[in-house]
């Protein structure tokens, strides 16, 4: 619960607030000592330290059991997505070691910055060896944007060539997406954790971190939408240019919209979803994937309503 301190005058101009003992003692903080305040517009935070020098380490300790070995890519994923900056994963001598020893082997190479540091017989230790604060959020969005405008002019040459080189391309790419991603949540989970962990990767006010989150999720979505239209489509399905360019235009203005806010893009994508979905189109696997299309581009402009009701206003 909130303490009520009242402002006490020190000298002609300045006011003075007075700290808990309880929280002075906790700290060993005695008259003449540095505190250290950070000014977040509507209120201050007060550390006994400096904020930067606080580190977050967190070690993760994983008991993977016979049988359970594919599972180790995922639990790898969200520890990393979590922050921890280390996994422990032990196992016992029933464990298919080398089942084990490649699902790990997947999961480093979808992860920035984690590596295999031991490996002994009974256990692997992972380890940050990067610090992943140096790329900012928005950086990282800017990658995974550019890698669905790849996907896009994929599939523009595949329906004007027929070439499967482009859905080849469009498939290995989504790995590359989901690795800024999961770089991304990760960068999330920190920022959560620490104000100034926050402002080294550039989102400086934390509750902007919600609406940026939710427009990388869509377009992680979106990348797994593209594999799956690639997929049928080498299975011999067809997509027409028409069809192709309504994804293009709603993926586009989904992008607009968040970035800039733009108007005319909210709106045609408003009429794109519109018109799709009144038309009485012959439900077909590609024609529910367009729809899906549509809707996640929807959801990268609801994105950028959250981010702009969160976004301080200037006083």
């Amino acid at each position: 619960m909130p303490l009520a301190r009242k402002l006490i005058r020190l000298g002609k101009a300045s006011l003075a607030v007075t700290l808990p003992s309880k929280w002075l003692k906790k700290h060993d903080l005695k008259e003449g000592q540095d505190v250290y305040i950070e000014d977040r517009d509507d209120y201050l935070e007060i550390w006994p330290k400096p904020r930067e020098a606080e580190e977050i380490k967190q070690e993760a300790q994983v008991e993977i059991e016979p049988g359970e070995e594919k599972s180790a890519e995922r639990i790898i994923i969200s520890y990393y997505s979590a922050g921890y900056t280390s996994i422990r994963i032990s196992y016992p001598k029933k464990t298919n070691k080398t089942l084990l020893k490649e699902n790990i082997r997947r999961s480093l190479l979808r992860l920035v910055g984690l590596e295999a540091f031991e490996e002994e017989e009974n256990y692997f230790l992972l380890q940050m060896i990067a610090d992943t604060s140096t790329i900012s959020i928005e950086k990282i969005i800017s990658r995974m944007e550019l890698l669905l405008k790849n996907n896009l002019r994929d599939l523009e040459e595949y329906a004007r060539t027929g070439h499967m080189q482009y859905l080849k391309s469009i498939i290995e790419r989504d790995e590359e997406l989901d690795k800024f991603y999961f770089l991304l949540s990760r960068q999330v989970a920190l920022s959560l954790k620490s104000s100034s962990y926050a402002e080294k990767v550039g989102i400086p006010q934390r509750p902007l971190l919600l609406p940026y989150f939710n427009y990388a999720k869509t377009l992680e979505r979106l990348g797994d939408v593209f594999v799956s239209l690639a997929r049928i489509l080498q299975r011999g399905q067809t997509v027409t240019e028409e069809q192709v360019e309504i994804i293009k235009k709603a993926v586009t203005c989904g992008i607009n919209a968040f970035q800039r806010g733009d108007k005319v893009s909210k709106k045609e994508l408003g009429k794109l979803y519109s018109s799709f979905f009144t038309q009485g189109k012959e439900l077909t696997l590609i024609t529910y994937l367009i729809g899906n299309v549509l809707s996640l581009s929807l959801d990268l402009l609801e994105a950028r309503v959250d981010f702009e009701a969160l976004t301080p206003v200037q006083k």
